[in-house]
């Protein structure tokens, strides 16, 4: 008899790592958004007002763009703790299961071990006869745990899976709302620094 097992908190684990592994991916993307932005404004040249050439002679440009770098700064570290803190909870929590692992898991056992128990039991008797119709009668028996067995691990397998799935939904949920927050952060530092120069080009025209 093969002991029936049911997939526990490493399929999850994996799945988070997989995911990890991809927002990564993403974050690196996203920091490389505002210096996309910049080139693409940097190559239109002084006819939109919006475009200011990055390279200033006046040192206040510089302040604008160190204002912008330490925003930019600021939202890339707080997306990266905000992820990390996704991740801490997504390890730490306590799933509350909507089943008793271990009370399922014992009256899986205890259906295999009276299966083997009943076959283990007509090993011991010398009479072909016997051994024959203690066969039959364990089989018919071990019939009816078999689909008890498969019945309750079937049931056990999808609720246990729910629950999985509902830890790592908050997962992605929570790393979903990290980076909205970052492109919102990267928004506002970029129209910031648009404002800055565009302030200090009229200042001097």
């Amino acid at each position: 008899m093969c002991a029936v097992r049911i997939r526990g908190i490493e399929e999850v684990r994996t799945r988070l790592e997989y995911e990890t592994r991809r927002r990564h991916w993403r974050l690196f993307t996203l920091l490389l958004f505002p210096l996309a932005l910049q080139c693409l404004h940097g190559a239109r040249g002084l006819d939109v007002p919006l475009a200011l050439p990055t390279a200033w002679p006046d040192a206040t440009l510089d302040e604008c763009h160190d204002d912008y770098q330490v925003a930019s700064a600021n939202a890339s570290n707080h997306y990266a703790f905000s992820f990390q803190l996704c991740e801490l909870t997504a390890n730490e929590t306590k799933i509350d299961l909507t089943i008793h692992e271990e009370l399922e898991r014992e009256q899986i056992e205890r259906g295999r071990i009276e299966a083997c128990g009943n076959l283990e039991l007509c090993e011991t008797l010398d009479s072909d006869l016997e051994y024959f119709a203690c066969v039959r009668d364990s089989g018919t028996r071990n019939l009816e745990l078999m689909l008890e067995i498969n019945n309750n691990a079937t049931s056990a397998h999808t609720r246990l899976r729910e629950d999985y799935n509902e830890l790592q939904q908050t997962f992605v949920l929570c790393t979903l709302e990290a980076q909205v927050a970052y492109m919102q952060d990267m928004r506002e530092a970029y129209a910031e620094l648009q404002e800055c120069r565009q302030q200090l080009y009229d200042s001097q025209n």
